[in-house]
């Protein structure tokens, strides 16, 4: 097994505040970022400990969320702040609807219908 990195002290005392939250608010975090409870306290303080490290989130992101003002901090925390450009759109995938022996499926346009009436044909 390899080695982890200890959290830094101040890491620990945040690990050791989240583990004392109240249970109902850790059970919505962890629906809220889609990690198991336990996992919970370490996953919040490590990515606002690197939230704050990279410059992605700042005190004034602190001082918003107690004022019910709009923050990223809520992108940090549930792990997808990752830069704040949009991912690139693709172009919509346009499908062809064809007749089978079962039915009709869809196939992707830039494929002909199979004469055999089975989608799997011609994959």
């Amino acid at each position: 097994m390899a080695a982890t990195k200890p959290p830094e002290p101040n890491m620990v005392k945040c690990i050791a505040s989240a583990r004392v939250w109240d249970i109902t608010f850790k059970h919505q975090l962890a629906t809220f970022m889609g990690e198991p409870l336990d996992r919970v306290p370490a996953l919040v303080c490590q990515r606002l400990y690197d939230g704050f490290r990279t410059g992605r989130i700042s005190f004034s992101d602190i001082n918003a969320i107690q004022l019910d003002q709009p923050t990223q901090i809520w992108k940090v925390i549930k792990g997808n702040s990752r830069g704040s450009t949009p991912a690139p759109s693709r172009a919509p995938v346009e499908y062809r609807t064809c007749t089978g022996i079962d039915g009709t499926f869809q196939i992707p346009a830039t494929r002909n219908c199979p004469l055999s009436g089975y989608a799997h044909d011609g994959y």
